[in-house]
């Protein structure tokens, strides 16, 4: 878990989401953006695209989310929370944004049940991917450093 925090960091996962979002919500227009016309803003182009609008919305969440990240995987505000306890509590914290801004800027009709399906299985999806990419990462960074240390104590 990291401890410090570089605002070049927090950048670069801010843009390299954002823009994994934007391709995903360009993709999602050009194949529904005809049948989801006047459904939902984020179609409001049609299968022509994500508007300024729309596409500034998702930046301010994506920050927003990133900001929690921050706030609940590294130690500096958090001190002694438990891993799982974490994530838990950054994916609820994740939820919460994303529902206000559903609400907020109409990305699709509230009153619409299997939106709401699609859009919990979706973000189900989106948890596990993330929670496993995490680990896998953790797990190569910890056999780097324990390589890396067999070969320090190797030289001494």
């Amino acid at each position: 878990m990291d401890k410090k925090f570089s605002v070049l960091k927090f950048l670069s996962q801010v843009f390299i989401i954002y823009g994994v979002t934007t391709l995903l919500l360009n993709i999602l227009c050009a194949l529904f953006g005809t049948a989801a016309y006047g459904l939902s803003t984020i179609f409001s182009f049609g299968n022509a695209g994500v508007g300024i609008e729309t596409s500034m919305q998702f930046l301010f969440a994506v920050l927003i989310i990133c900001a929690l990240k921050y706030i609940f995987m590294t130690d500096i505000l958090i001190k002694k929370m438990p891993l799982a306890a974490r994530i838990i509590t950054m994916f609820a914290s994740t939820f919460g944004v994303i529902l206000i801004f559903i609400f907020m800027f109409g990305w699709f009709p509230a009153d619409m049940p299997i939106a709401w399906i699609m859009f919990i299985i979706c973000f189900i999806i989106c948890c596990t991917v993330s929670t496993l990419l995490s680990v896998l990462a953790e797990k190569q960074e910890n056999r780097r450093l324990e390589e890396a240390l067999k070969r320090y104590k190797e030289e001494e």
